[in-house]
């Protein structure tokens, strides 16, 4: 099932679908490593509507709520 990334739980892995965004946004997400078929991993998640953290080819990125929802991924 496909779902937005910020419904992943902390330690969870998912894999990218696509990124539901501006051009500009997903290049720069794409630059991050958050490329259709990439692996992450989901390991720090702030207050609601904060900040969230995101093991993407063995960094740490951190994304906003709102950049979070234009990543879709298949959780697994």
């Amino acid at each position: 099932m496909v779902i937005p990334l910020n419904q992943i739980d902390i330690g969870q892995n998912a894999r990218v679908v696509w990124i539901a965004s501006s051009p500009d946004m997903a290049a720069r997400l794409t630059d991050l490593g958050f490329t259709p078929d990439e692996e992450i991993r989901c390991v720090l998640k702030g207050r609601s509507g904060g900040m969230k953290a995101y093991l993407v080819r063995n960094a740490v990125i951190a994304l906003r709520e709102q950049n979070c929802r234009q990543i879709f991924v298949e959780a697994g």
